[in-house]
């Protein structure tokens, strides 16, 4: 499993994750919650089929995650609905963890990115796989699974640039944008790095990191840092750059 790593949220260790789980399939919802529940610190607060209410759930129930699983529903519903979460007027906005199959995840893996996914799993994944990629996507952490990591350098190479509604101009012109350090900074976000491995490679304190971490954020227009490397690594891939 790999996980961008973001900044450490603040969290109560004596206190459960409360998770909400969205997907038509009632079978599938229930093994994910008895998977879930198997496991320490965590709370299934709701469960809810994709439909038009999903929001209002998430405004009454308050979860940290949602573990959103596509199955056969319609991806360009599905991956709306994820859209207006993002831009609901919450007053703690979730973190979605998308379930869907290799076949959906290729056409849409970096849109789903761009629309504020924190983290993309395939079916059929392990018990141990679902609790390790919750823990980190509520923690502030962005995961994808190592075989869907090729798939998104295919499906960067292929990308247009990014467009005003997803970004903030193309790929070019907000790197552009961009200090020589934050450049550095950016970089080691898209290759995975934590904030105290940066620090040590370019001798900087973690504060400063955390600085430009959050100025690239403002600069490029993105969500997290795994919005941010998405960009980025667009970036290098046209342009010829690390």
């Amino acid at each position: 499993m790999i996980s961008l790593m973001a900044e450490e949220s603040e969290r109560n260790p004596g206190k459960a994750t409360r998770i909400m789980l969205v997907g038509d399939d009632d079978l599938v919802r229930s093994g994910l919650k008895q998977m879930l529940l198997r496991a320490t610190g965590f709370d299934v607060v709701a469960e809810k089929r994709i439909d038009q209410d999903v929001i209002e759930f998430v405004a009454r129930t308050a979860p940290k995650v949602v573990v959103l699983d596509i199955g056969s529903h319609d991806e360009n519903d599905t991956l709306r609905l994820v859209g207006r979460l993002s831009a609901a007027s919450l007053r703690a906005r979730p973190r979605v963890l998308m379930l869907a199959d290799q076949h959906v995840i290729d056409r849409n893996l970096t849109r789903a990115i761009r629309l504020g996914v924190s983290g993309i799993l395939l079916p059929g994944l392990t018990q141990d796989e679902l609790i390790y990629a919750v823990r980190q996507v509520s923690n502030g952490h962005s995961v994808l699974q190592p075989l869907l990591t090729s798939r998104l350098f295919v499906g960067l190479r292929n990308l247009a640039p990014f467009g005003v509604e997803e970004g903030r101009g193309d790929s070019q012109t907000v790197v552009a944008d961009l200090s020589p350090r934050e450049r550095d900074v950016v970089a080691g976000v898209a290759r995975g790095m934590s904030n105290q491995e940066i620090a040590n490679e370019f001798c900087l304190t973690v504060a400063t990191v955390k600085s430009h971490v959050s100025s690239i954020l403002t600069k490029l227009g993105a969500r997290d840092r795994l919005q941010a490397a998405l960009i980025f690594l667009q970036y290098s891939l046209l342009h010829g750059e690390r």
